[in-house]
C-alpha cells in the first residue's frame, strides 16, 4: 500500500482470540507524525474515531474547519500522579527516563530534586514547558480546559467512561457481548496500572506530601477548578441514555452479522 495515502490498517501482535484493532496509518504521537497526518488530508478523511497525542497545541493544526475535534482526557490528582512517577521511573527501564538509582532515594529526597517534575499540567496546557509559570500561564491553562476540553476524572473512572461513550456517541459494533466484557476489564484493572509496584502513599499534611505540593501549586488550583467542571459537564449528558453503547449497537462477528446502516468493516 502506498503510505502516502490516508488509510485504516490492522497492525498484528495482539493477544490471541482478540479481535484485530484498527488505526489509520499515522503516528499522533510525535510532531512530525502530527504534521504528515495533516499533509495526507488525516481529519477530513473521517477515517479516524480519536487521536492520541500528548500535543495538544501542535493537534490544533491537524483538524479543519469541516473536521473539528473536541479535546477528552482523564485527569489525575497532582500528588497521586508525582508519587506513581516516582515509583514508576523505579521500576520502568524500558523508559529513557529510568534511573535505578531513584529505588534507593526517599520521596523527600526526590521532592526536593530536579527530577521532581513541576506543575507538570499547567506547563502542557499553556505550552509553557520551561522556565518559571506565573499566575497568566495558569490562567491561560484553565481556560484551555473551560474551552477545549471534555474532562474525565482518574478517581471517577467508571462515570468518565460513560460520560464518553455517551457525549461522542461511541456504540459497540464488532461483538457487544465480548466488548462489553473487555471494557469491565479495562475498568477494573486496565492495562497499564501498575499494579505490581503499588506502594503507600504520603498523607495529606505530612511532610513528603508538603513538598510534592509545593512543586505542584498551580496544578492543584487547576485540578481543583477540573473538579469543578466535572460536575457541571454532566449537564451534557443528561438527556442521553446511560447505556447508550448498547443502544442501536450492531454485531459484525455475530451469526448472522449485523451492520449499522452507515456500513462497518468488521476487523
Amino acid at each position: 500500500r502506498n503510505f502516502q495515502e490516508i488509510a485504516v490498517v490492522y497492525p498484528g501482535g495482539g493477544p490471541a482470540g482478540q479481535d484485530r484493532s484498527p488505526f489509520v496509518n499515522v503516528d499522533t504521537t510525535t510532531v512530525a507524525g502530527i504534521q504528515r497526518a495533516q499533509q495526507m488530508g488525516f481529519a477530513d478523511s473521517g477515517l479516524a474515531d480519536a487521536v492520541v497525542t500528548p500535543f495538544i497545541y501542535e493537534t490544533n493544526d491537524l483538524f479543519t474547519p469541516t473536521a473539528k475535534g473536541r479535546l477528552f482526557t482523564v485527569f489525575r490528582h497532582p500528588i497521586d500522579r508525582a508519587i506513581s512517577m516516582f515509583y514508576y521511573l523505579q521500576v520502568a527501564d524500558w523508559e529513557p527516563t529510568y534511573d535505578p538509582e531513584l529505588k534507593n532515594w526517599s520521596i523527600e529526597e526526590y521532592a526536593t530534586s530536579d527530577r521532581i517534575e513541576n506543575n507538570w499540567l499547567t506547563r502542557q496546557l499553556s505550552n509553557q514547558l520551561a522556565g518559571e509559570l506565573t499566575e497568566d500561564d495558569l490562567t491561560l491553562a484553565l481556560e484551555v480546559v473551560r474551552r477545549k476540553f471534555f474532562v474525565g476524572l482518574m478517581g471517577e473512572i467508571e462515570a468518565t467512561m460513560g460520560r464518553c461513550e455517551r457525549f461522542f456517541r461511541w456504540t459497540y459494533h464488532v461483538n457487544p457481548t465480548n466488548q462489553e466484557k473487555c471494557r469491565e476489564a479495562l475498568l477494573s484493572g486496565g492495562s497499564n496500572s501498575n499494579s505490581a509496584n503499588k506502594k503507600a502513599k504520603p498523607e495529606p499534611g505530612s511532610n513528603e506530601w508538603d513538598l510534592l505540593a509545593w512543586q505542584n501549586q498551580f496544578d492543584l488550583r487547576l485540578y481543583e477548578y477540573i473538579e469543578q467542571l466535572f460536575q457541571e459537564q454532566q449537564q451534557f449528558v443528561d438527556s442521553i441514555p446511560d447505556d447508550f453503547r448498547n443502544i442501536d449497537s450492531t454485531c459484525c462477528k455475530c451469526d448472522p452479522p449485523t451492520f449499522p446502516p452507515e456500513g462497518f468493516e468488521c476487523p
